[in-house]
This record gives C-alpha cells, structure tokens and sequence, in this order.
C-alpha cells in the first residue's frame, strides 16, 4: 500500500467518527513502528483540520531495562511535531494469577482515560496481524461469538469516548513500508521475539505456518471475526430490547426472566445485563453459578457470587451488582457545605445547617433509636426505614447520615427525619433543601 493510500485510509476511519470542532485525538504512543505511523498520519491530519485538540501520550511502566531511553527516544520524536505530549512513568500493580502485560495493559488504559477529555478518541496502532492474533488467543480461551469478533475498529470506552483503531486492516508490512518512506524513529522491544509469550507465540510459530500451507488464511480470519462481530451485534440488540422490557430499573435483573427461558437464553440475558453496567463479563463458570443460585435465591439466602471487581447478589426477586471496594469514610464534623468522600462520592449539604452554632457530623453509624419522618405516622429504627424503602441489606450500612446537635437529621435515599432543635421549631418545618449526595459508583443503589 501506498503511503498515501494508507492515509486515505486513516482519514476514512476519522470521518467515520462524526467528530466535532474542539473534539481531542489523542495518539497512544508505545513506540513501534505502528504508533509512531499512527502519530504520524495523525499530524498530517492536523495540518488539515486544525479545528480539533491534538495529543500525544506515552506511558513507560518500566518493564524493559532501557524503557528510560526508549521513552526519551519517543518524546523527542513526538516533540519534535510541536504536539502537546505527556510523557509519564507507570506503577502497574499486578494481581495473582494476572500476567505482566495484561497488568500493564489496564493501568495504561486507567491513566490514558484520566489524562484524556471525556469526549477524546484515542488512536491505537493495532493491525490486521494483531487481529489475527487476537483471534486465536480468543479461541484458546474457549470464546463465544463475543471474544471471536476479537477487536473493533471504532469502540466505546471510559465515559463518552470511543478508541479508534484506522490501521486494523492494515498488514505490518505496509506500516513498516510506510514508516521507512516518512523517515520515522521507532523502537525495535526484542521481548517481542520471546515466543515464551502467548501472542509472540502465534506471531513467529503458528501464524506464519497457517499463511504458509494456506496463503488466505489470515483474510479468512478477519471474514471470521467479522461475521462473529456482526451475529454478536444482532443478538446484544435483540436482547436488550427484551431486557428493556422487563426491567424497572436499568441496575437490576429481574428474575421473571429466568424462569420464562432456557438455559442458554438465561445466560445471553445475564451477559447482557452485566454489560450494560459497564463491568467486566464473568466466566462461563462464575456465569454458571449466578443462574444456578438466582432461581433458588430468597432474601435470607444471602446469595453472592464473587466475580472480578464486583459480586452479583439478591434482592426482592431480582439480582443485584455489588461493586464496593473500599472502606467507608471515617465520621468527621462538617464545616464546610461540600464534603470530599473519596470513592464513595461527594456530598453537598446546606448553608442552614453549618449555622447558628449547629454541631454538624457526617456518619455511616447505623443508630438504633427510633426516628420519625415528617408527614408519615410512628417511629421507627433505621434498619426499617432503609428495608421499607427497598434498599438491600449489603447498601444500609453504606449511606451517609448527618447528626444535627447529636441527632440524625438525614440519610441518603430517605430524606430529612424531623424533631425539635432549634426554638422547638420542628425540623421539617426549616423547608431546607435536600443534601446532594453524588455517588462515584461504590453504591449499586445510585441509579434507582
């Protein structure tokens, strides 16, 4: 391919994307030949459309010894362009059981999200041998239409942006045949020779082999995980629909659905769901075992299956995401209107209340008193306050609470609680707007 025709190409991909003046295009740097053409071909698009934001992100998690050189090789190369870079180092905590380069692969993508506007497009090197290659190790794993559709061109990602993928029916030899012509800098990793790793593996050993004996195989590839990706799209849509229509609340599961099909309609459905709430896509097993324990779930049973970074759990007849991960905020004393509470969000409270000498403190500290709500008769505890209003059990420990003067005036998802404290003049009667508890996704009861 020409290097004209290969920025045909890209420009193509770009126009796909519907983009907006003052939109970001951000060029994910690793070094290769594939991203330093990407970053190329995107400034000769900037040349062009100077009516969007331009940046260049390289991150080094420090894997290879002279990672260092590498990333001063790079900066200097994307510098030189005149494009606004950010150049950073990467601490890449790795779990059990996860391999370095997929460790590697989601603290990139956690950060590049953080440095990127919540529109932005971020621009990634793949190509047609990567697709390849992604397509068999999904086939190692046993995948479903799903993983075979392997990578997409243009996708969803954190919030409102999307990744772009303009080289990914590109061979490598037309991007190293272009990179040569335009004079780039690259970095040659030699850990990419190291067939002890899964996808070098299948670049140097297994791929070539099949090209070999059968010299249309990689297109046959990509026809394949291009008809798995259209199958895949065809069922989410059809299966949201019937999702959509039995939900009251886009954050449950109702579990009317189970018992109306079969097995295998049951897990599509439980896929689909658990997609739409942006969480990772659990085992087969881990699928397995959420299907088997909702149809003999009750409120007592207790029911959770744990899978990666959230747990799925019961409540009144239907299932339930369970994505806390830290430890609540310790109590503290107000005086400020807007309280900082870390992953559990952000709360606002009114200016009446930090006044006339008002004691304000915020708590998660279940009382066992029994409080009254203005306008409804009795008293109660605020376990059954908080169960009354269907608020799972898991979550009734999880809800900020303001103590006025050494009484609870408010809990998050109930509203103000009324007695005598200022004048005898009854709280409910003060008309003080509501707090504003804004979660940041530690509670699966914010979208109710």
């Amino acid at each position: 391919m020409m290097k004209d025709g290969l920025y045909d190409l890209f420009c193509e991909s770009l126009e796909s994307l519907a983009l907006k003046p003052g939109q970001q295009l951000v060029a994910a740097l690793g070094g290769g030949a594939d991203s330093q053409t990407i970053l190329d071909l995107l400034m000769r698009f900037r040349q062009q459309n100077p009516q969007y934001q331009y940046l260049a992100i390289h991150l080094d998690h420090s894997f290879h010894p002279s990672s260092a050189d590498w990333s001063s090789t790079i900066e200097h190369a994307a510098k030189s362009y005149g494009v606004k870079t950010v150049f950073e180092p990467l601490n890449v905590p790795i779990e059990n059981r996860q391999s370095k380069e997929a460790a590697g692969r989601e603290s990139r993508y956690r950060r590049m999200a953080e440095l990127t506007e919540d529109d932005a497009v971020l621009l990634l090197g793949q190509h047609r041998n990567d697709q390849i290659e992604t397509f068999f190790l999904q086939l190692k794993r046993g995948s479903g239409p799903k993983g075979l559709s392997s990578m997409a061109a243009i996708q969803p990602w954190v919030g409102s942006r999307r990744l772009c993928r303009p080289l990914l029916s590109v061979s490598k030899e037309d991007i190293l045949s272009y990179a040569q012509q335009q004079k780039l800098t690259w970095i040659e990793d030699d850990t990419n020779y190291d067939t002890r790793i899964e996808r070098n593996f299948l670049r140097h050993k297994v791929v070539p082999l099949l090209e070999q004996r059968w010299p249309q195989f990689g297109n046959s590839v990509l026809r394949s995980a291009k008809l798995c990706a259209e199958q895949q799209q065809v069922m989410d849509e059809l299966l949201q629909e019937k999702l959509y229509k039995a939900q009251k609340h886009k954050s449950h599961f109702p579990l009317s659905l189970l018992s109306e099909h079969s097995a295998a309609m049951q897990r599509a459905l439980l896929r689909v769901w658990l997609q739409g709430q942006e969480y990772s896509l659990p085992s087969y097993e881990q699928l397995e075992q959420i299907r088997l324990q909702a149809q003999s779930a009750t409120d007592d049973s207790q029911m959770q299956v744990q899978c990666d970074g959230y747990s799925v759990r019961y409540f009144q007849y239907a299932l339930w995401c369970d994505n806390n991960t830290g430890q609540l905020p310790a109590d503290c004393w107000l005086a400020e209107a807007n309280v900082n509470l870390g992953e559990w969000g952000t709360l606002s409270v009114p200016d009446a209340l930090l006044t006339n000498n008002n004691e304000l403190r915020l708590t998660f500290s279940l009382t066992s008193e029994k409080l009254a709500k203005p306008g409804r008769q009795g008293r109660k505890k605020l376990k059954d306050w908080l169960k009354q209003a269907g608020i799972p059990p898991w979550l009734r420990a999880r809800r900020p609470i303001l103590e006025l003067n050494g009484k609870y005036v408010w809990v998050a998802g109930l509203g103000w609680f009324s007695y005598q404290v200022i004048e005898k003049t009854e709280f409910d009667s003060l008309q003080l707007p509501e707090p504003d508890w804004v979660s940041s996704g530690a509670d699966s009861y914010r979208q109710l």
